[in-house]
C-alpha cells in the first residue's frame, strides 16, 4: 500500500509540474507577443511622425509644395526660415528581397535614401484637390490621405502581428 502511494504521489507531483512549466511557457510567448506589438506600433509610430511632419511643411517658403504625387511615392519643396534656399523631401516603398513587404524610404536633396520604416504591407497615398476630388496636377494638391498597415516577420498562433495607421493632412502653408 506505501508503495502506491509513493507512486501516486510522484504522478501527482509530476502533473503539477507539468501544468507550471505549461503555463510559464505560455505566459513567456504572451510576453514574447506583446513585446512584438509594441515594438511593431513604435515602429509605425516614428514612421508616420516624420511623415506627417514633412508632408506638413510641404509648400512652406517655395512655389511649388508637390514635385511627385503618386500613390506610393511623394517628393515635395519647403524652403527654410532664415534663408532663401529649399529642400526636397521624397517618401517611396521599396520592396524587401524575397518577400512581400516593403521599406519606406524618406531621401533629402538626392542624397542617401534613409529607411523610415521596414515591414510595410501597404503604404497608399490619396491626394485631394479644394473640392476634394483628385487633383488635376501636383500644383492644385489640398491634402493627402494615408494608409498604412506594417505586419511584423513572425507568426503568433498561426497570424501575423500588425499596427495600422490612417491619416488626412492638409499642410497649413498650401491651405491658406
Amino acid at each position: 500500500m506505501v508503495f502506491f502511494d509513493i507512486i501516486q504521489s510522484y504522478i501527482i507531483k509530476g502533473a503539477i509540474i507539468l501544468v507550471i512549466l505549461q503555463t510559464m511557457l505560455l505566459l513567456q510567448d504572451l510576453l514574447y507577443q506583446h513585446t512584438e506589438k509594441a515594438v511593431l506600433e513604435e515602429e509605425l509610430s516614428t514612421a508616420s511622425f516624420t511623415f506627417s511632419s514633412d508632408m506638413r511643411q510641404a509648400g512652406y517658403n517655395t512655389t511649388t509644395a508637390f514635385t511627385i504625387a503618386e500613390t506610393s511615392r511623394v517628393k515635395i519643396r519647403f524652403g527654410h526660415i532664415d534663408d532663401n534656399d529649399s529642400d526636397q523631401v521624397e517618401y517611396s516603398l521599396t520592396t524587401m528581397p524575397s518577400s512581400s513587404k516593403f521599406y519606406l524610404q524618406r531621401t533629402v536633396n538626392n542624397e542617401t535614401p534613409s529607411i523610415v520604416g521596414r515591414n510595410f504591407k501597404k503604404f497608399y497615398l490619396t491626394y485631394y484637390d479644394i473640392a476634394g476630388g483628385p487633383p488635376l496636377d501636383p500644383s492644385t494638391i489640398k491634402s493627402i490621405s494615408v494608409q498604412a498597415i506594417m505586419e511584423n516577420d513572425k507568426q503568433f498562433y498561426g497570424d501575423y502581428l500588425r499596427s495600422s495607421w490612417q491619416a488626412q493632412i492638409f499642410p497649413p502653408s498650401i491651405n491658406k
